[in-house]
């Protein structure tokens, strides 16, 4: 009999893939692994040559409930556990996967075995659900990589920086927008962070962000006494990061940016073509002192910046060095 090949770390967070009707709805349902294999062909399994080995968060959640912590917590477990598998599987919900992957793919940076997140639109059980289909192919994917953080969905391989959901309804619900920012590494040579640092992150760390979409009808005098106690700012811009006239909230940003350092980006409201800012329209935001990232997804964009205010939090970088890093280049 031949030795197993792959070794997988499987690890249910929750999520709609394995979900059980609730009194208030489907809710996150536990003993996952044992609902999963009887569905799981041996012969197949065989074939993959692959050894499953399954744990699940206590308590598991649904994708909306997770945060930064999660991600900090979820690094740590793969930080422990890398040398006792060949890749690790992640299971969890749709509406935060692309953030889960960016941070991921952040914070281990160089970590050796690949991982693999997926979910599904529909639960394990439920007719005609995508969930099986996207777990088989998600473990098929562990045997092709040697390395990398990737999304399975709907037979894609997906890159971690560039993967947004853009269907709420459809089984085809992910889509890489932008690959310019895969194969780049720009990240600080101290920000290699242990498990034990990790777990401390998880369990005091949650950086205040606001994502904003720059919009027609916002109030600029409204707008800028929001801003107090922020650790980050992530504006969409409107085009190529164009903003509507907003002095009061841009002179706010601005001291707020000088005297305690808040970091502003600024991604645009479309998928495609990112931020160029070519425009006079955009030449007061400009000014403010914040980081134009291009075509970074806001996923990533915010993913990056609560891992570098991480990294900030624990000395390894100084406030200079968040802006250096946030654009991934």
């Amino acid at each position: 009999m031949c030795a197993v090949k792959n070794k997988v770390r499987v690890i249910y967070a929750g999520g709609t893939i394995g979900m059980l009707p609730g009194e208030n709805g489907l809710e996150p349902g536990s003993n996952f692994a044992a609902r999963l294999l009887p569905w799981l062909d041996k012969t197949w399994l065989n074939k993959l040559n692959c050894e499953l080995s399954f744990c699940e968060l206590n308590p598991l959640l649904d994708s909306s409930a997770m945060n930064a912590s999660h991600w900090f917590s979820l690094a740590a477990q793969l930080l422990d556990e890398q040398n006792d598998y060949n890749s690790f599987l992640l299971l969890q919900g749709t509406d935060t996967l692309a953030w889960t992957a960016a941070a991921l793919t952040c914070l281990l940076a160089n970590f050796s075995p690949p991982v693999i997140l997926t979910a599904s639109q529909l639960p394990l059980a439920s007719p005609k659900s995508d969930a099986l289909d996207n777990i088989k192919f998600a473990l098929e994917q562990t045997l092709q990589l040697e390395t990398g953080c990737y999304i399975a969905f709907a037979n894609a391989l997906l890159p971690a920086k560039a993967t947004r959901k853009f269907d709420s309804e459809g089984f085809n619900a992910f889509t890489a927008v932008s690959t310019d920012l895969v194969n780049s590494h720009f990240w600080p040579s101290s920000g290699q962070l242990t498990a034990k640092e990790l777990n401390q992150l998880a369990g005091s760390f949650q950086p205040n962000l606001l994502r904003l979409p720059l919009i027609p009808s916002l109030k600029d005098a409204w707008l800028a006494q929001q801003l107090e106690g922020l650790d980050g700012l992530i504006l969409e811009g409107l085009g190529s990061g164009n903003s509507p006239h907003l002095p009061l909230t841009f002179k706010r940003i601005t001291e707020l940016h000088k005297t305690q350092g808040l970091a502003v980006g600024l991604t645009s409201q479309c998928w495609q073509g990112g931020v160029n800012q070519n425009y006079a329209a955009s030449a007061a935001l400009q000014k403010t002192g914040l980081v134009a990232l291009g075509k970074m997804t806001p996923e990533y964009a915010e993913a990056r910046l609560a891992c570098l205010l991480a990294l900030k939090r624990l000395n390894k970088i100084t406030a200079e060095a968040v802006f250096l890093y946030w654009l991934d280049k």
